[in-house]
């Protein structure tokens, strides 16, 4: 049986997401539109909207850690899509255990540089970086030994 990619189940997310930013509406109000956008399997639609439940559930606290993350950016003046792409990553590596720290990192990269901006996958990634080490979340062991090298441990 050939294994399902997940990325169109996260980009899935991002147009829903970002359909309801934009229009004010519920993810049910949004969903058909956004599901004749695009065919998926019934694992990567109920994978993109376990990421969305995610995000509408923690949204507070994952803008808190973007404003927190990007210093020098005010959120509201950042790329819709940068946010949502952003928020994304940030469900996964905090509440999907099962997606590892890499593949959440690089699909939300590669997610924002093709949707996004010229600068979208660098900002995200950047915005990322700040973000696991005020989590502690740690990709490999050279980024461990950075960490608590900054914590003095």
């Amino acid at each position: 049986m050939p294994k399902i990619s997940y990325r169109p189940a996260r980009v899935f997310a991002m147009q829903l997401l970002y359909a309801m930013e934009i229009t004010g509406q519920t993810a049910g109000e949004a969903l058909p539109g956004v599901l004749e956008s695009q065919p998926l399997a019934d694992e990567q639609k109920k994978y993109g909207m376990k990421l969305v439940d995610l995000v509408q559930a923690h949204r507070a606290e994952l803008d808190e850690d973007i404003a927190s993350a990007s210093a020098h950016w005010e959120i509201d003046r950042m790329a819709k899509l940068d946010r949502i792409v952003s928020r994304i990553a940030m469900v996964e590596l905090l509440y999907v255990s099962e997606v590892p720290i890499k593949v959440a990192i690089t699909e939300a990269v590669q997610v924002a540089s093709k949707y996004s901006t010229d600068g979208s996958g660098a900002f995200v990634n950047g915005l990322l970086t700040g973000f696991m080490q005020k989590h502690g979340i740690v990709a490999d062991a050279k980024a461990t030994q950075k960490i608590q090298a900054n914590k003095g441990v």
